[in-house]
C-alpha cells in the first residue's frame, strides 16, 4: 500500500487533519490534530516490523507520564488497571513502554482510530487516578477552556 492511500485511509476513517511524511524505510511520522492535556500533539510513527504495519508511539506517552507520575506506578494499583484495560479494550501492546497496535488486514484508518482513543484515555485517566477527588476533570478528558482539543473522545464517522 503506498503512502497517498494509507493517508487517505486516515483521513476518511480519524480526521481530515491527518498527514504523514515518509521518515525512513518503511516508516513515516503520522500528524493528527490530537493532543494531550498539555498542549503537545501526540507522537504516532507507523512502521513495518516484521512485515506487519504497526502503530508506536515509540515509549512517549509513558515518558509524559513520567513527567508528573513515578514510572513503578504504571505496574501497580489503579494505574495499572487503567492501563491494562485500556490497552486490551483498544487493542494496543505494551512492548517494553512502548505502545503499539498492529494494522490488521490493511484497515489502516481503524487502527489510527483505535491508537488515538488508547494514547488519550491512558493519558488523561492514568493522571486523573493521581489527582485528589475534588480536583478530577470529567472521565473523558474534556476540559472547558479546551473544548476542540484531542483530549475530546472522538467518534466514528
Amino acid at each position: 500500500m503506498n503512502a497517498a492511500t494509507i493517508e487517505q485511509s486516515f483521513r476518511e476513517k480519524v480526521c481530515a487533519k491527518i498527514r504523514i511524511v515518509l521518515d525512513g524505510d518503511e516508516r513515516f511520522r503520522v500528524f493528527t490534530p490530537f493532543i494531550f492535556e498539555d498542549g503537545d500533539h501526540l507522537a504516532i510513527v507507523l512502521k513495518k516490523r516484521e512485515n506487519t504495519w504497526v502503530l508506536s508511539d515509540e515509549g512517549n506517552t509513558y515518558m509524559r507520564l513520567t513527567y508528573d507520575l513515578d514510572e513503578k506506578d504504571f505496574q501497580k494499583g489503579t494505574r495499572q488497571k487503567i492501563i491494562s484495560s485500556t490497552l486490551s479494550a483498544f487493542r494496543v501492546e505494551d512492548r517494553d513502554g512502548e505502545l503499539i497496535a498492529r494494522v490488521a488486514e490493511d484497515r489502516f484508518g481503524d487502527a489510527l482510530f483505535s491508537f488515538v482513543q488508547a494514547l488519550l484515555k491512558v493519558t488523561v485517566n492514568c493522571r486523573q487516578a493521581a489527582r485528589p477527588p475534588g480536583n478530577r476533570q470529567p472521565a473523558t478528558g474534556n476540559r472547558p477552556r479546551q473544548p476542540a482539543t484531542g483530549n475530546a473522545k472522538i467518534t466514528r464517522k
